[in-house]
């Protein structure tokens, strides 16, 4: 018989479960069975004082066995929910259990646990005990079965350490009652020191630059290749800048930073490539620098106490989005250092009273220099320093919630920053095989001749990521997860999530990478899962270009779990200025370089239709903003470059009018770049956008008053109306000569009411005016239609009258209308009352 205690670590601060349940392979009597047992589990603190739940079972095993095992977490109101969410290893199974394998020979007592999220584990972390009081350097490692995404960390001393410390408790407890705990992974080292370093920040690759008055921390290893120190008084350390000092598998030495530092003190562009430094830490690049110990703890403790304003909700679905697309570095007006979050604190009243509710920052993970977009993470629980750090990032979401916007970050986990020298690359050994942060295809004698073809590309800016591994897999969850606790952050865009599950292929021959991309798809469901378990309210967007349903699909159904992709098309559709074939409509472009001829309507119907598919729809996004092949920005696309004055700036200005509604009014979540709403012209691109920053808050003021006012409007509009925040869309006409469309947008009966609420847009690309224009659709009959907005309007910059409110639109029994369209502009009526609240 084996007694063994199991616990179940949430890896959060924050209450994630009322109660679990463990169930396993066993029955009541401990023998294998394929009727599971269960048993309830109790509640506790784990030793990193987050929720915990533990249980005890004794098994009766007379052979080798392997059980399974889980846990059910318990929702306040009793329901459950499945609390394993990574899969088996098994390519052809999606089963998320756990293994625990016994034979006759195990010990009489045993442990096992597993962690939801490991960022209060690996790192520098701060550990609410006491040290025995003649220990100083405590370096004991326990016993832990890690088996299948169980803690690699040790379970020894740290277990009975954390007991009884809740979050109230470990935040107030006094410094010398903790400890510091180094944990890093590295399991093919033959050694690892934790050094220290100086004034520079930087530790040369012969040594140069450590602290000589600070000995080094050797660290023990433990399962799983995780190596462990411990040190007293843990606010001592706080601030201390480290390295880890390993030797690799063939005896080298390399000097490594800590995958999750969630501080690099270097914050510029200065990489010494391991020669001598005695410079600044601020000049190093961030990437190569120290690592710092942080408190991740928000200090003062009351911080986030007046983070939300009750008259102003911070919205909490993909449906009620109006999203910014922002970059933190693009802001700072005049000058031409890179922007920082002190920069986007100031901006937030501007984007109040712009009206959108959500910004989806571009990547503020630590990144190599500070003119960058951010697509090459190299930390990923470390806020670029050069951009104000975990400080900056706290207030600018603070200062966000305060107005009722959502905050999203774009993460990068389809690669690492492609000068990881320092970071993840060969970070234990010279092995191209056990290069362990990277996926590698068979064994090093296949690539012989060309060491590098066994890894694997995947379309996107370096080689993808070892998603089999277990360690990989959890330093992404956790970098998300701590974005959630310690930053309050609402959610996350993906970046190229199709490279992760879709585009792996061997970087020898181009075969594709089945494996890779079977692991992916198990790493994303693992990914959105535990994020939904931590914060069933998070708002999760994929850049994905499959086209498959899957994306979008609940996880526990088989599909990756998202709320919402990007959907590309619909942008190719709308605009269409990369060098597009027939299959798409270009309107856009296509108005700027034809005055008269027809513009494809009804292809793009198909775009907009499609929209309704849990989709971000947008009319530019970074990357189409001046970045790739033929791209610009879109004013200049609408008037095929001409120069911006006079008739031209006005019908430049009503295209992008258009374009703005039908994708704030499309029933795909919309979203917009930063100085869209102005009428920006400089490109955008990835490498010059400190030089190229156009000043939104002057351009609001003068040339783009007309758009600024079009794009609140049109957010409000769209915030406003259940109708328009609907997925439903039915497309009523479509005339490709008069370049014309008009769809109906619908919403059922209000909540607490029996009315409903219809929107009709016509929008017209066209340079002349129509006085009499008909639309003739059964779902245009019944009750008058009234005018809700004109992108016409003199206020916009438009021809169109002012003051008197339009006529109604008076349908006849067949559902003809009657209505002046004026030239280029998009039309909104609206009416209630609930004839209608179904297609055709």
């Amino acid at each position: 018989m084996t007694r063994v205690d199991i616990e179940y670590r949430t890896g959060v601060r924050r209450r994630i479960a009322a109660g679990a349940r463990l169930v396993g392979s066993w029955d009541a009597d401990g023998r294998p069975s394929d009727a599971w047992a269960s048993a309830p589990m109790t509640a506790t603190i784990g030793p990193d004082g987050c929720m915990a739940f533990r249980a005890r079972v004794t098994l009766d095993v007379h052979t080798p066995t392997t059980f399974r095992w889980g846990v059910w977490l318990v929702r306040d109101d009793g329901s459950q929910f499945w609390g394993i969410p990574g899969e088996v290893a098994d390519p052809a199974s999606t089963d998320q259990v756990l293994s625990l394998d016994l034979g006759p020979d195990v010990p009489a007592e045993m442990s096992t646990t597993f962690t939801l999220s490991s960022h209060h584990f690996l790192g520098a972390v701060p550990v609410a005990a006491p040290a025995p009081a003649d220990d100083v350097r405590d370096d004991t490692a326990g016993d832990v079965d890690s088996e299948n995404g169980s803690d690699s960390a040790s379970d020894g001393a740290s277990d009975g350490e954390g007991e009884g410390k809740g979050e109230s408790e470990s935040t107030g407890t006094a410094a010398d009652a903790e400890r510091i705990l180094f944990r890093v992974w590295a399991p093919h080292a033959r050694a690892v020191e934790v050094a220290f370093g100086g004034e520079s920040g930087y530790i040369a690759d012969d040594g140069h630059g450590e602290d000589a008055a600070i000995a080094r921390l050797p660290m023990r290893p433990g399962p799983d290749g995780v190596w462990e120190a411990s040190a007293a008084g843990f606010a001592g350390w706080a601030g201390r800048r480290y390295l880890y000092r390993v030797t690799r598998e063939d005896g080298s030495v390399a000097w490594r930073t800590d995958m999750y530092s969630r501080q690099q003190c270097g914050g510029g562009d200065v990489n010494p490539r391991g020669a001598h430094y005695d410079g600044t830490a601020a000049d190093l690049d961030g990437t190569v620098s120290c690592s710092v110990v942080v408190d991740p703890r928000p200090q003062p403790a009351d911080f986030w106490a007046d983070e939300f304003d009750p008259a102003s909700p911070v919205p909490r679905r993909v449906e009620d989005l109006v999203i910014y697309e922002l970059h933190v570095g693009a802001l700072g007006f005049g000058e031409t250092r890179a922007g920082t979050f002190a920069d986007a604190v100031a901006f937030v009243d501007y984007l109040a009273d712009l009206g959108v509710n959500a910004v989806e920052l571009l990547p503020v993970l630590e990144f190599s220099g500070t003119r960058s977009w951010g697509y090459g993470t190299s930390h990923f629980l470390a806020v670029e320093k050069s951009a104000g750090g975990r400080d900056g990032l706290a207030g600018f979401v603070r200062a966000c919630h305060r107005r009722g916007i959502a905050v999203l970050v774009d993460l990068v986990f389809n690669h690492y920053t492609q000068d990881a020298e320092r970071a993840a690359w060969m970070y234990d050994t010279t092995t191209p095989s056990h290069n362990g942060y990277y996926w590698y295809e068979g064994s090093d004698a296949d690539h012989a001749d060309f060491p590098d073809g066994g890894y694997v590309d995947n379309l996107s800016s370096g080689y993808a990521p070892r998603y089999r591994e277990e360690q990989v897999r959890a330093l992404f969850v956790a970098s998300a997860v701590a974005l959630l606790e310690e930053f309050h952050v609402d959610g996350f865009r993906l970046d190229q999530t199709t490279s992760i599950h879709l585009y792996n292929a061997l970087h020898a021959d181009g075969r594709t990478a089945a494996a890779a991309n079977v692991a992916g798809r198990k790493f994303l469901r693992e990914l959105c899962q535990t994020l939904k378990t931590v914060a069933g309210d998070v708002i999760l967007i994929a850049e994905d270009h499959s086209g498959r349903d899957a994306v979008t699909r609940p996880a526990p159904a088989g599909g990756l779990g998202f709320d919402a992709r990007w959907y590309v098309d619909f942008y190719h559709h709308l605009i269409g200025d990369k060098g597009e074939g027939p299959e798409y409509a270009r309107l856009l472009d296509t108005a700027g370089r034809d005055l008269a001829g027809p513009l494809a309507m009804g292809l793009f119907a198909g775009a907009l239709a499609g929209s309704a598919d849990r989709t971000v729809v947008y009319p530019e996004s970074h990357d189409e903003a001046g970045n790739s092949e033929h791209s610009e920005r879109n004013i200049l696309v609408s008037v095929n470059d001409a120069p911006l004055v006079g008739e031209t700036r006005w019908y430049a200005e009503a295209r992008i009018r258009c374009v703005t509604a039908l994708s704030l009014l499309a029933p795909g979540t919309p979203m917009f770049l930063m100085g869209d709403e102005v009428g920006a012209t400089k490109a955008y691109t990835y490498n010059h956008f400190t030089e190229d920053k156009e000043d939104l808050h002057g351009l609001r003021e003068t040339t783009g008053a007309g758009l600024f006012a079009a794009h609140r409007d049109l957010a409000r509009l769209r915030l406003a109306s259940s109708a328009a925040r609907s997925r439903d869309v039915e497309i009523l006409h479509t005339n490709d000569p008069a370049r014309v469309i008009a769809f109906r947008r619908w919403s059922g009966p209000i909540a607490g009411e029996t009315r409903s609420e219809e929107l009709l847009v016509v929008v017209s690309l066209n340079n002349a005016s129509f006085p009499s224009y008909l639309l003739r659709h059964p779902s245009l009959s019944g009750a008058p239609w009234h005018l809700r907005l004109s992108t016409d309007a003199a206020i916009y910059g438009g021809r169109g009258a002012p003051a008197a409110p339009a006529p109604a639109l008076i349908p006849t029994a067949d559902g003809t209308v009657d209505l002046p369209l004026p030239a280029v502009a998009a039309l909104v009526f609206e009416r209630t009352g609930g004839e209608r609240t179904g297609g055709g």
